[in-house]
């Protein structure tokens, strides 16, 4: 789960209180441009959606965007400061990389004998770029896939959806593929 250092509880506190009543931090994670981002937010009470989560942590009420917890459960925030300034600090707390190293073997094996054999049908595969040490799976898409109009709908509705299934441990499967249209791309 998601840990937040006293000194950083402290400081949101600190800057919270020169906000308006109820005005709370709201955390949210999104993937821009094929990268994983983040930012934190200040929000007024109204703008919480019914869906978002809240985190107590003392005195302090932190808000996370749903879709957004899967990527914080092994995160440390924290405050790094210096002479003149203060700066917040991700940490992702690396516990279990064994677990990981051996799901990133079984992956590929799956992908190798499954999924792929597949894909090649349409001149198309598929590789494991990275899981991350939440278990989010990142897949990048080759030849016929790479830019095909059908890759998104190809990755919800069936990839992922074995993936899931034969890997419990796996949170979400994600396409990290900078998608360009070519000569190769099935459709």
């Amino acid at each position: 789960m998601l840990q937040i250092t006293k000194p950083a509880q402290e400081y949101f506190l600190e800057l919270l209180s020169k906000r308006e009543k109820n005005t709370f931090i709201k955390i949210l994670v999104f993937f821009k441009k094929n990268i994983l981002k983040g930012k934190m937010i200040f929000c007024n009470i109204k703008t919480i959606k019914h869906n978002d989560i809240k985190l107590n942590f003392n005195k302090l009420k932190i808000f996370i965007e749903k879709n957004s917890l899967k990527f914080l459960e092994n995160v440390k925030i924290d405050i790094i400061s210096n002479n003149l300034s203060k700066k917040v600090s991700f940490t992702v707390l690396n516990k279990n990389i064994k677990n990981i190293n051996n799901l990133k073997k079984n992956v590929n094996i799956f992908l190798k004998n499954v999924i792929n054999p597949k894909l090649f049908n349409h001149g198309g595969s598929i590789t494991l770029k990275n899981i991350t040490t939440n278990n989010i799976l990142l897949l990048e898409f080759h030849g016929g896939c790479q830019g095909c109009m059908m890759s998104k709908q190809t990755l919800q509705n069936w990839i992922a959806k074995e993936i899931l299934y034969n890997f419990p441990d796996i949170k979400d499967v994600y396409d990290i593929t900078h998608h360009k249209k070519n000569k190769f791309s099935y459709y």
